[in-house]
């Protein structure tokens, strides 16, 4: 990342949704676009991010059942264990995430790049992304006030994380 951006300490890749069965496994419905990387997981990073809680947990086993991943954590041994993290997130540190196909990004990448038009003008900076049923919507902040950036091709023209850069083409009316 650029200097001045910092990465993430983690990244989240899934949420465990409810127990499954009576013996401590949890359903986790992933929030990754790589959902094979849970059968080589080893360790996760359970989030509370209501509480701000974070505990690190061994993982057993791992199978996958339909669009959802059946996980044995360790000391995860009984229902009420594994009902006692539904809602919770899982992570892997920043330094283990898959790296992306060549052009593509982590959102959280995103956050914080300088955002521009192709002629120069300055926009802000990206403070969120906003996630919708049709595209994401990157949030930029700028002196000229706050604009929502449809995240589509149309509209962005080019990312670039080593300069901390991405430049867009506004369509009319979004000023």
């Amino acid at each position: 990342m650029p200097s001045g951006r910092v990465p993430p300490a983690r990244l989240i890749i899934g949420r465990i949704t409810r127990p499954h069965g009576v013996r401590g496994e949890v359903k986790v419905r992933p929030e990754t676009d790589f959902p094979q990387r849970f059968g080589r997981l080893r360790r996760v990073l359970l989030l509370d991010e209501r509480k701000g809680e974070a505990r690190p947990a061994g993982v057993e086993a791992v199978r996958r059942q339909g669009g959802v991943v059946l996980l044995k954590l360790a000391g995860v041994d009984d229902l009420e264990a594994a009902r006692a993290l539904q809602g919770w997130a899982l992570a892997v540190p920043w330094e283990e995430r898959v790296p992306p196909p060549a052009g593509s990004y982590y959102l959280a990448e995103v956050v914080g790049l300088r955002v521009r038009t192709p002629s120069g003008e300055a926009l802000g900076r990206v403070t969120e992304v906003l996630r919708t049923a049709a595209h994401d919507v990157y949030r930029v902040a700028g002196e000229a006030g706050e604009v929502l950036i449809p995240a589509t091709r149309e509209v962005v023209r080019a990312v670039d994380l080593k300069r901390g850069e991405m430049v867009v083409v506004l369509p009319a009316g979004l000023r």
